[in-house]
């Protein structure tokens, strides 16, 4: 006796047409749930924008500023005294004209306005990371000397964190820091300070050796700040 064949099973056309519609809109939902996900993650992961600040000689006192996640705080006459970078990133910012008002505030002589986080780890050019500091020996060498011993670090060993400058007054009045203390951690703890005036040539090779010394992860080369 021949096989009967059985007839092939049918949704109904409702419902037929009510999965086509379901599978239809999942096909859209999708492709919109992705980007969605992926406009979130690029937000949580971008850089906070920089909190404004004029470029004058006090800014808001005993007040901490934010920007590229570095932070900066004012002491109570509304100078920058200190900036931190959690952990330092090889990456450019702009550069702005507030460097040459700031520079200039150092009076006659061989000044320039020094980032206190060096624009080539993304420290902004606005006043609370800025300050008068001496052109070729400190803010164009000895501070120079330090940001490329630590982006040596950096790419020897991976990370360099609490990169922090300091800087202190010698009174109430002036916007010139006597001082510059450097300081971060690699694989041990350094730190430096910089007297911010004009050096003898043999303070100038003392302070260096200190530095070739104390950071050596790699060749201190890099020509950037």
């Amino acid at each position: 006796m021949p096989a009967t064949r059985l007839p092939s099973p049918r949704l109904p056309s409702t419902r037929l047409s009510a999965t086509r519609l379901s599978l239809t809109r999942l096909s859209t939902v999708l492709p919109r749930a992705a980007a969605a996900a992926a406009l979130l993650l690029a937000a949580s992961s971008a850089v906070p924008a920089a909190d404004a600040a004029p470029c004058e000689r006090f800014l808001e006192p005993n007040h901490t500023y934010r920007a590229n996640r570095h932070t900066f705080v004012t002491d109570v006459r509304g100078r920058p005294v200190e900036a931190l970078a959690p952990a330092l990133a090889d990456r450019a910012a702009s550069r702005t004209s507030c460097q040459g008002t700031v520079g200039d505030w150092g009076g006659r002589g061989d000044w320039n306005g020094g980032h206190l986080i060096a624009a080539s780890f993304g420290g902004v050019g606005k006043r609370y990371n800025l300050a008068p500091m001496q052109g070729r020996q400190i803010n164009q060498g000895l501070m120079k000397r330090v940001e490329d011993g630590a982006r040596a670090c950096l790419e020897d060993a991976g990370e360099v964190s609490d990169y922090r400058v300091r800087l202190h007054y010698p009174d109430d009045s002036t916007v010139v820091p006597d001082t510059i203390r450097i300081s971060l951690r690699t694989t041990r703890d350094v730190a430096f300070t910089l007297p911010n005036e004009r050096l003898s040539e043999r303070e100038v090779e003392d302070l260096e050796e200190k530095i070739a010394r104390d950071l050596h992860c790699g060749k201190v080369s890099a020509d950037r700040r």
